[in-house]
């Protein structure tokens, strides 16, 4: 079987001013160099609509030097794009026009996808409506199915899965895997998206049997799953051995659906990916944080269910209303930070007390004590105290009830940390039954580097560099 070199049926171009622009499935690129580009495009395109020989690539022998420039740019560029796809000249054994225009839209290798594919049974499980929509998506392909009653949906070929659920008003499909992984995962979230067995509307079970369908034969012909491109984190990639899962949830009035990030075990160690996570607002184990009526200034405050966050950025303060609402950090520095910082605050440890002298001329924490006092008018006072090196705490009282609290390597973190916190408690006008909390612990973006900017301006960013020695001294001072 001959193989052809084509032009992805996804890409599509347009003339610009002195050039092109060129458009792919997840990609696109502009060449310049005058009006010219746009007749050599349309020579191109068309001859790799049919399909080039890999050796024939290329302008004619004896086009000019400036159009053989030309050419030899555009197809470096459709290369690097993943524009272009080598094909089987498909001759009896094709697919349906409409597969094999998909399969050199998105395949790698569309021959070894199609192989793939038509030999594979795909077996489905499920209740009458899931089953009928799942069963339509894949005999499109003309593949083969063999179908049984049950509840829910799975779907199964050789050694991979795919699961689905849908009630009366939302629906989902997890992703793929092996058999028992989907199944756990298709129980864990339905707790979570509370759905109950009910005759789901048609229109909501013919989009999950047809999405579950999709996820699967992308498995089975080893394509990219649709979540793909939808599913993306804020920081470093996953580590090669944990995968990156995405569940579809869809919901009525009106009808949408969008994939979500979901982790079958523990939680990453980076502390970003497991705020994704933690604060999904379909999926996420507390209530995703929103900043509501709450006034923003000169705090940023932010609620996750009713567990208040308070932060000097509207990140920072959904990072601590979702710590809050969990009960725990983000990561391990954030959690043994809480963890060592209130075993060392509940024991009342006597200390050298400081005076204002030895915080007043930082500006973060003066800037924070002013706001709490003059501000928001809190008749508060301040204790400040060394406890031993490098560990200093600050305590804010309103008469005999104290408002907060901190502990840090540095007086004037500590007293900025607990004034920020009595600030936003004051701020938001919200009653919270212990005295607030807030500490260097816990994981923030780096700010951007520039040649202006003051400890004021990015604080408290600089004091998470401070965590491991002080943690080894609070460690110390709790230690049996």
């Amino acid at each position: 079987m001959s193989m052809l070199v084509r032009l992805r049926p996804i890409v599509h171009a347009s003339p610009t001013v002195n050039g092109i622009h060129v458009r792919g499935w997840a990609s696109s690129f502009t060449v310049t160099g005058g009006k010219g580009l746009w007749l050599v495009w349309l020579r191109v395109a068309d001859a790799l609509a049919s399909g080039v020989p890999h050796d024939a690539l290329g302008a004619p022998a004896d086009a000019p030097p400036a159009v053989s420039k030309a050419v030899d740019l555009i197809l470096d560029q459709l290369w690097e794009h993943d524009m272009l796809a080598t094909v089987p000249d498909w001759g009896r054994d094709a697919p349906p026009e409409a597969i094999a225009t998909w399969l050199e839209s998105v395949a790698g290798n569309p021959q070894e996808v199609w192989d793939r594919l038509s030999t594979a049974t795909i077996s489905i499980t499920g209740s009458a409506t899931l089953v009928a929509a799942a069963r339509r998506a894949i005999t499109t392909l003309g593949l083969r199915v063999v179908t049984s009653p049950g509840e829910g949906l799975v779907l199964t070929s050789g050694n991979l899965a795919v699961a689905a659920d849908c009630s009366s008003e939302v629906g989902f499909v997890v992703h793929p895997g092996s058999y028992e992984d989907v199944i756990s995962d298709a129980k864990a979230v339905s707790r979570r998206l509370d759905v109950r067995p009910s005759q789901a509307p048609e229109v909501l079970a013919a989009l999950i049997g047809s999405a579950a369908a999709h996820r699967l034969i992308c498995a089975v012909g080893d394509l990219p799953d649709p979540s793909t491109e939808f599913i993306v984190h804020p920081t470093e990639p996953l580590p090669a051995d944990v995968p990156q899962l995405g569940v579809l949830v869809a919901r009525l009035d009106p009808l949408r659906a969008k994939y979500h990030p979901w982790f079958r075990d523990e939680l990453p160690a980076d502390p970003f990916h497991a705020f994704d996570l933690l604060a999904d607002p379909e999926l996420g184990a507390v209530p995703a944080p929103e900043a509501g009526d709450l006034p923003q200034v000169p705090a940023h405050l932010a609620l996750s269910g009713t567990a208040l966050g308070v932060g000097t950025t509207a990140e920072a303060a959904r990072i601590d209303a979702v710590s809050r609402a969990l009960g725990s950090g983000l990561d391990h520095t954030h959690a043994l930070g809480m963890t060592l910082r209130l075993a060392v605050y509940q024991r009342s440890m006597a200390g050298l007390e400081l005076s204002d002298a030895d915080w007043s001329s930082d500006p973060v924490a003066r800037r924070w004590w002013k706001a709490l006092i003059l501000r928001f008018g809190v008749p508060a006072t301040i204790e400040v105290k060394r406890l031993a090196p490098h560990v200093v705490q600050a305590v804010i009282r309103d008469g005999d009830r104290v408002l907060s609290w901190a502990i840090e390597a540095e007086p004037a973190d500590a007293v900025a940390f607990a004034a920020l916190a009595a600030t936003g408690v004051a701020q938001a006008g919200i009653e919270v039954a212990e005295p607030f909390h807030l500490n260097g612990a816990a994981p923030l973006p780096a700010p951007a580097e520039t040649d202006w900017t003051t400890r004021e301006w990015t604080w408290p960013a600089d004091v998470r560099g401070r965590e491991e020695e002080l943690q080894a001294a609070l460690a110390r001072l709790v230690k049996p």
